[in-house]
C-alpha cells in the first residue's frame, strides 16, 4: 500500500477540502459527481457507486477525511498529489460557509468545543493540546475564540 508523506497527506487534505463544497467534512456522492464536472471529467466514465462503496467503511453515504485518505492509499494516488505545499487560495464564500459550519450558534466565533465537534465530524480526533496549539495559532488576538479574520488567515 501507498504511504503518503507528510506533504503529501497535507494536500490529500486540500483535495479533500475541494471535494467538500459544503464545508461539513464529509464528501457526499453528490459532491464527488459535482466535482468531476467542474474538472471536465465526465461522471459516468467513472464507477462513483463503487467507489463510495469501497471507500465509505461506516456506510452512512458519506466519506470522512479518514476515509478519503485510506482509499487514496489503497488506489495508489501519492502519486498524483503533488508535494509543492502550495495553500490553496480560498474564495470569502468558501470561508465565510465553512467558518459558518465552524460557528455552530452563529455568534461569529469558534470556540475550542466548537472546532473539536467540527473535527470530530470530519473523522478527526485530535487531543486537547492539538485543539489548544490549533486555538493558539488562529486565535491572534488571545480572546480564546477565533472570528471569521483569524478563520481566513488558517484555511
Amino acid at each position: 500500500m501507498t504511504t503518503f508523506t507528510e506533504t503529501q497527506l497535507v494536500n490529500v487534505k486540500q483535495q479533500f477540502n475541494a471535494l467538500d463544497k459544503d464545508g461539513d467534512g464529509l464528501i457526499g456522492e453528490n459532491e464527488f459527481i459535482e466535482a468531476l464536472k467542474n474538472a471536465d471529467r465526465n461522471p459516468e466514465d467513472y464507477d462513483t457507486q463503487a467507489f463510495f462503496a469501497s471507500a465509505d467503511k461506516n456506510k452512512d453515504g458519506k466519506i470522512t477525511f479518514n476515509e478519503f485518505v485510506d482509499a487514496c492509499q489503497s488506489l495508489g494516488l501519492a502519486e498524483i498529489f503533488p508535494v509543492s505545499g502550495q495553500p490553496v487560495k480560498r474564495s470569502p464564500e468558501d470561508v465565510d460557509r465553512i467558518f459558518r459550519n465552524f460557528d455552530r450558534n452563529n455568534d461569529g466565533h469558534i470556540t475550542r468545543e466548537e472546532l473539536t465537534e467540527a473535527l470530530a465530524r470530519q473523522g478527526e480526533s485530535p487531543s486537547g493540546s492539538e485543539v489548544q496549539d490549533m486555538m493558539d495559532a488562529a486565535d491572534k488576538n488571545k480572546d480564546d475564540k477565533i472570528d471569521r479574520e483569524e478563520f481566513s488567515n488558517v484555511v
